[in-house]
């Protein structure tokens, strides 16, 4: 029987998450949805839920934590998380916020990325942004190959 699985996320200002989801979706065969674009999908249809966004004010958009934390999963559903962050090497925090709202519910987490974007936000806007060219073809390369081994059962790990 063939896995089901959905990629949910916010993408605001540069479209870096947005073109991060695409890169997995098309990468494991996943549905596509942006959070507060259409209707979205019951969940408890997937097997495998995708779960990303930007990272602002240090953590997942305000808007994707709420969604994670009232959507209904699979009895059996497995979630990865990932951003697209100006500093990635911080993900382990900026991450912590939805990742207690899975783990609240008992949602096993079996991968988390965080991968550089183009950050123009506070300080780093009146230095012209941080990033610039980010995520490029190398991080999208990347996003596809941790979708895949979700995907495959490897599980990613890796948070940057």
């Amino acid at each position: 029987m063939r896995m089901r699985a959905v990629i949910v996320y916010k993408s605001l200002h540069h479209g870096n998450t947005k073109r991060v989801a695409g890169a997995m979706a098309d990468a494991c065969g996943a549905d596509l949805v942006r959070l507060g674009e259409r209707k979205t999908p019951d969940l408890r249809a997937y097997d495998l839920v995708g779960l990303g966004s930007g990272i602002y004010h240090s953590r997942h958009h305000p808007d994707l934590v709420a969604f994670t934390a009232k959507a209904r999963f699979a009895d059996d559903a497995r979630a990865f998380l990932f951003s697209t962050a100006g500093v990635p090497s911080l993900a382990g925090l900026w991450h912590r916020p939805l990742r207690a709202a899975l783990e609240g519910r008992r949602i096993p987490i079996t991968g988390e990325l965080c991968l550089p974007g183009y950050d123009t936000y506070a300080i780093f806007g009146l230095i012209g942004g941080i990033n610039r060219g980010r995520p490029g073809d190398r991080e999208l390369e990347r996003a596809r190959e941790f979708a895949r081994s979700l995907v495959q059962g490897q599980g990613a790990g890796a948070l940057s």
